[in-house]
């Protein structure tokens, strides 16, 4: 099982999902957000939640690596492309909440500095 989380909002908001639909979900809000991508982060963005997709791991809100300078457009970067995956996926209940955890993200939450943390691929024996 996968967890999408926002620790500000706590265990009551948590998503648990199956790792199939994780991967799924995160690899067609990866195609959205690829298909308008632009700017560094945002193609940054789009490896990580592919990488995120591949590892099966479950990660918060928090994990995203925000820079406060551009927060406001890059949560609206990745609004938009959850909202365009949810259109045609069949995990849309699934988006819209993972959504409304990220709309609720605040910017006094975000860390100065902030590095991408690449989750590794787990390994099955």
């Amino acid at each position: 099982m996968v967890v999408f989380s926002n620790q500000r909002l706590g265990p009551g908001a948590e998503l648990v999902v199956s790792r199939e639909a994780a991967a799924q979900l995160l690899r067609e809000v990866a195609a959205a957000a690829s298909s308008t991508a632009e700017a560094r982060w945002e193609h940054e963005l789009v490896a990580w939640l592919d990488r995120c997709a591949e590892s099966g791991h479950s990660f918060d809100v928090s994990d995203i690596a925000w820079t406060p300078e551009h927060f406001e457009r890059q949560r609206s970067f990745l609004v938009d492309a959850v909202q365009r995956a949810a259109g045609s996926s069949p995990h849309a209940r699934v988006l819209h909440r993972w959504c409304a955890m990220i709309e609720a993200y605040p910017r006094e939450s975000v860390q100065v500095g902030r590095r991408w943390q690449w989750p590794r691929p787990e390994v099955t024996i």
